[in-house]
């Protein structure tokens, strides 16, 4: 490995082992029916996107939460959010934090989609039971080197009901905090903030050429 290989690997390895929040979405006293729920915190050089339902969905009410009816089982209805990354910087994932629940007639089974690829490969797949809540802790170590804008999508992906029966226009799906038993935490990713691979080798040759100067 050269020497700008390793200090980019070190780089990345220093962040692994340090995830931090990336982004994170507070729905405690939402009341599930509002336009869009913007992100709470960003960590540094990640501006966090709002928390929406595709246009086709109809916003319900449901407290601490973003809800909606009119849900189809395919990529047209969907709840989306995500984040910007700065220029000059990428993001690796490690987890997305999430509590999800259905109505009786809401969809019963939803995939986990990202703009990476253009929403084509489910990442996870939520099945709903009845109206219990779901909490999920998705591995997405996965995703490396994340840039610019990245959108995930939460979609139906069969139209399979929450109680088994028949998916329903009227029946309802929402995006909640996650409860442990104890406490309630926000919907976030969490990862590392790092220089991008370009970024991090032109200040490895920095470093290089500094060296050799005070060298010669």
């Amino acid at each position: 490995m050269n020497k700008t290989a390793a200090i980019f690997a070190a780089v990345a390895f220093a962040g692994a082992a340090n995830a931090t929040v990336i982004t994170s979405y507070t729905l405690f006293q939402e009341p599930g029916n509002q336009v869009s729920t913007p992100a709470t915190t960003s960590a540094a050089n990640v501006s966090g996107l709002d928390m929406t339902r595709s246009a086709n969905l109809n916003p319900t009410s449901a407290g601490n939460s973003i809800s909606a009816s009119g849900w189809t089982p395919d990529s047209n209805s969907y709840f989306s959010f995500g984040f910007s990354v700065d220029a000059g910087f990428v993001v690796n994932l490690d987890e997305l934090i999430i509590a999800t629940r259905s109505s009786n007639t809401g969809p019963g089974d939803l995939g986990l989609f990202y703009s990476g690829d253009n929403f084509s490969t489910n990442l996870f797949t939520f099945t709903q039971t009845g109206t219990a809540f779901l909490n999920s802790t998705i591995d997405l170590s996965a995703l490396t080197n994340l840039d610019g804008t990245v959108e995930f999508r939460i979609s139906p992906i069969s139209n399979r009901a929450a109680n088994d029966g028949t998916l329903s226009s009227g029946g309802t799906f929402r995006i909640s905090e996650f409860f442990d038993g104890s406490d309630f935490f926000p919907v976030q990713f969490t990862g590392v903030v790092i220089p991008a691979p370009a970024s991090a080798a032109l200040l490895g040759l920095a470093g290089l050429v500094a060296v050799r100067r005070r060298r010669a």
